[in-house]
């Protein structure tokens, strides 16, 4: 997201905003959209890992079963970062100038939102450097977090106003066509995604809050609470979540005390 333009309406987010709140469901309007469940429950999440990685405008992560692929809005490229030591072992150039996520199709393509252009692309790696094979357009909204599930591609909108921020998550069949839109308008600042096989991840970058989401109900089951300012990145390695943040590191977090 582009901070400095979003901190300027936050004054109109803080006034206008429901309180998100775990004592019950009934803060959620009626109607499809993101709800929390009666039995949402805080889950116990400790640091297994942390990776130290050069300063940058850090966004979306995406894990290829062996390296974390850590993606740098505002002009920046995509690193790949080796788990084991933090190290930027080659770097990708996208698609556009101010990626947000990038969550692979499985078939060898690449889904990638792009904030300032307001567009998803599908597009395919040659070289160290992403080319676009398709795009839609998803204007007014800006695009932020996606993740491919292995049949639907779920992305995060932001649509500004001059009453504030309107956040949503809309559900895409394999060829970016809108399928579900679902408002957001408990969680504040909705930022990136993640698949853990059974449930969406979504991080907040105001609330400082990771949401665990059933998408067969659209409602939020569970949740933990990030030490890390400004929380971006997520990503789901099979075992654990790895977190980052707008200037942060790296975090492995498993389950459990």
């Amino acid at each position: 997201m582009l901070r400095p333009i979003i901190t300027s309406v936050r004054l109109g987010i803080a006034a206008t905003a429901i309180l998100f709140t775990f004592a019950s469901a009934s803060a959620a309007e009626a109607g499809q959209s993101l709800k929390v469940a009666k039995d949402c429950t805080k889950i116990a999440v400790r640091v297994a890992k942390r990776l130290s990685v050069p300063r940058c405008y850090h966004e979306g992560l995406y894990h290829d079963g062996s390296s974390i692929w850590l993606v740098n809005g505002e002009g920046g490229k995509i690193w790949v970062i080796d788990t084991s030591s933090g190290t930027v072992s080659s770097e990708i150039t996208p698609v556009a100038g101010f990626t947000e996520a990038i969550t692979a199709k499985g078939d060898g393509t690449f889904y990638t939102t792009e904030w300032f252009e307001k567009k998803v692309y599908r597009a395919r790696l040659e070289e160290k450097r992403l080319v676009a094979v398709s795009s839609v357009s998803v204007a007014p909204s800006h695009p932020a977090g996606a993740i491919w599930n292995g049949s639907r591609l779920y992305v995060i909108l932001w649509d500004r106003g001059l009453l504030g921020t309107r956040f949503s998550i809309v559900e895409m069949d394999e060829e970016m066509k809108v399928l579900n839109k679902i408002p957001v308008r408990t969680i504040q600042e909705p930022c990136q995604l993640a698949w853990d096989g059974s449930y969406l991840w979504m991080t907040s970058w105001y609330d400082q809050r990771v949401y665990k989401i059933d998408v067969a109900t659209w409602e939020v089951v569970g949740y933990f609470c990030s030490s890390f300012d400004k929380t971006t990145g997520i990503a789901w390695d099979g075992n654990s979540l790895w977190l980052t943040a707008t200037y942060g590191d790296l975090y492995q977090m498993e389950f459990g005390t």
